[in-house]
């Protein structure tokens, strides 16, 4: 038996493992209620991010935690909230805005990020991540910034622990009252801190971990927190005209399990008095345990090593840790000491010498990897394992396959048009962030995507494709005479592409992408098949071949983010190949639609709303929308839009009428199931 071989059988294992511990699907409907966004993966700023939509229309809350790494009961309860299915409204959930700062257990060490929403931080190591944040808070109704702070607040002093100097156990607001200089909106701060306060401690039976409401006054002249003025919170309220809230547990507290807990009270009694309806999270504080971490060879087979083996690797070869397996999924990090940095997970790295992969838990350390070289002369056997397996599954669950963000600014990367994309064909389209349904599976790979589950374990599609291949390619008598691949035949969204060997295409996420057939100059040798790499179809005609023609991708639901291009979830290799020798390749890249603007006419006068702005409208108004505009010029392949969650009356097709609303209504734009953005109009 070879090292490889070893190798594979382990994967496989580790594979089934996993697929044990995922639990079942998720049933109707659960696929499009969340999204899960990662950027700048792989790095000490990795920012997750959640959206989770209910079924029912209602407000849009932001939670954030973490935001300073030293106050964990903040993250940990912002943490539970990703898990969640709503019934009505929406959530934003950031359990870690700064995720270096909590691998350090340090309030900022590039500085306070929670003092970094005012002023020029064109120099500042944070700037990209405080400007993700501030358009999601553009995208809420809500703004809740979970902390720990010192001591018990206090309105008068009685102790130096519990006095107006401390910031623990108490709902802070920057006033009472806010009126909105835009909208002529009055938010009553004050009215709703104060019904959360009387909530939270109908169930805390302690006098001393009672919460209070605490007015920082933050911009009054004499104000004694003018600093936060550049705070979070002080930006939803005064930039984007939204209540906004500091909520504190006090770092005194007898136990991080009271903190989590506290936090949970404030925030469900947010939640109900905004209208939200959820389910009450689970407090998860098992210690946290690596069960293997899956690592890619020089970008080839990932090799699945347990906690406490070694992987031996030939001096040069390059190794990229593309998963880890624990039973916790958010939150982890990994180092390879000598090498890169403070998070080195799904960072490339040559190995000039024996080093180790630590694995961490937040701060926590859970596991070591060693990684050690072959002698010169065995090289060739790279890689191999040796050890002691420790394999313990992950937990169980149905987890979201996330897409990873790259760029700079990855809340609207610039996608640049591929050369050679033939004009008129929309070969280059409107792209959207993948959001991957529950149903996804898991970030471990099993195998390269042909070596997928069996199909029929997989329910067809109500669409089931009328040409897919009656009987496999290999079967088939070879045509006379040779050939070469010339184009891949693609139809999007029912538009026929013809994509080049050698050629990227942009996608919009939210297209559906079908497999038609390969042209070529002359006849192809017998049993040349279609690959979209990443993609199974899920259909019990599908004979686990590598063959796709005939068969139908949904870009925001299909896609295996584990076997896209480098692991990152955002371009996949479409393929001729015969016996997994590649005959021919192109490159199709998803690029997310972003939503720019929305043009709308009332009572004759045409506006033009920016994404995520407010504006106001008189209920009952008919309003007219004439046009959106997506970032970088792109166009909706698939366009679909929703009025408080409320499809068009008319389809999908502008200009078109709708009436206004007596609440504050979202009207959201698509691409298929993809959300591009949107913009909140409000009765005035």
């Amino acid at each position: 038996m070879t090292a490889r071989t070893t190798i594979c059988g382990i994967l496989v294992a580790l594979g089934l493992i996993w697929a044990a511990g995922a639990g079942a699907a998720p049933g109707p409907g659960v696929a499009q209620d969340r999204q899960h966004l990662i950027f700048w993966a792989g790095t000490p700023q990795e920012l997750e991010v959640y959206k989770i939509f209910g079924r029912l229309e209602g407000p849009t809350i932001m939670i954030m935690g973490g935001i300073q790494g030293d106050e964990p009961g903040g993250f940990m309860s912002a943490d539970l909230y990703a898990d969640l299915a709503l019934k009505r409204g929406n959530l934003i959930v950031v359990p870690r805005a700064n995720f270096k700062s909590i691998i350090q257990s340090h309030r900022g060490p590039d500085g306070d990020m929670n003092r970094k929403f005012e002023g020029d931080l064109s120099r500042d190591p944070d700037q990209n991540t405080v400007e993700i944040l501030k358009d999601l808070m553009a995208e809420s109704d809500l703004v809740l910034n979970l902390h720990d702070g010192s001591g018990y607040y206090r309105p008068t002093w009685e102790s130096d622990m519990a006095n107006p100097s401390r910031y623990g156990q108490c709902i802070i607001a920057d006033t009472e009252v806010y009126t909105d200089p835009v909208t002529g909106r009055t938010i009553p701060l004050v009215e709703y801190a104060r019904k959360v306060v009387e909530r939270v401690n109908e169930d805390i039976p302690d006098s001393l971990y009672k919460f209070h409401f605490f007015n920082t006054n933050t911009g009054a002249p004499d104000s004694k927190y003018q600093e936060q003025r550049k705070s979070a919170t002080y930006y939803a309220l005064t930039q984007l005209g939204i209540p906004a809230f500091g909520v504190e547990t006090s770092k005194q507290l007898p136990s991080l399990e009271m903190k989590i807990h506290q936090h949970n009270l404030a925030v469900n009694a947010f939640l109900d008095i905004f209208g939200v309806e959820l389910e009450q999270p689970r407090i998860n504080l098992e210690p946290p345990e690596l069960g293997y971490v899956v690592i890619s060879v020089n970008n080839e087979l990932p090799v699945a090593v347990a906690d406490g083996q070694t992987l031996e690797v030939a001096r040069g070869d390059t190794i990229e840790v593309v998963h880890v397996g624990a039973n916790y999924d958010r939150g982890l990090a990994v180092d390879v000491l000598g090498l890169g940095g403070l998070n080195d997970l799904r960072r490339p790295l040559t190995i000039d010498r024996p080093t180790a992969i630590i694995v961490q838990k937040d701060h926590t350390k859970i596991g070591r990897i060693n990684v050690g070289l072959l002698p010169a002369d065995q090289a060739g056997r790279s890689p191999r394992l040796s050890g002691e397996a420790r394999l313990r599954p992950p937990r169980a669950g149905t987890p979201v396959s996330p897409e990873i963000l790259p760029g700079k600014r990855a809340a609207a990367p610039t996608v640049a048009a591929s050369a050679g994309s033939a004009e008129g064909t929309e070969s280059t389209l409107t792209g959207a962030v993948t959001y991957p349904s529950d149903s996804e599976e898991a970030a471990a790979p099993a195998e390269p995507d042909e070596a997928a589950a069996p199909a029929d374990e997989a329910a067809p599609p109500a669409d089931e494709p009328a040409d897919v291949p009656a009987d496999d390619p290999a079967d088939e008598p070879a045509p006379a005479g040779p050939g070469q691949v010339t184009a891949f035949v693609i139809e999007v969204d029912g538009r026929t592409v013809e994509i080049q060997p050698g050629q990227e295409v942009e996608i919009l996420i939210g297209s559906q992408i079908k497999m038609v057939d390969l042209k070529s100059d002359g006849a192809l040798p017998a049993g040349v098949v279609m690959n979209l790499k990443g993609f199974v179809p899920k259909s019990k005609q599908y004979k686990n071949n590598g063959e796709d023609r005939g068969f139908t991708a949904d870009t925001a639901k299909d896609m295996m983010s584990a076997f896209s291009v480098r692991q990152k979830g955002t371009a996949y290799e479409l393929l001729a190949e015969k016996k997994q020798a590649v005959l021919a390749s192109s490159t199709l890249k998803l690029v997310p639609p972003r939503l720019q603007s929305v043009t709308f006419e009332v009572n004759g006068q045409s506006q033009t709303v920016k994404i995520g702005n407010r504006h106001g409208i008189p209920a009952g108004t008919d309003v007219t929308v004439t046009e959106v505009k997506l970032a970088s010029g792109r166009t909706l392949s698939a366009p679909r839009f929703t009025l408080g969650g409320h499809p068009f009356p008319g389809g999908n097709e502008l200009p078109q009428t709708v009436t206004m609303p007596d609440y504050n209504a979202n009207l959201a734009v698509f691409n298929g199931e993809e959300l591009a953005g949107k913009i909140t109009w409000f009765p005035r």
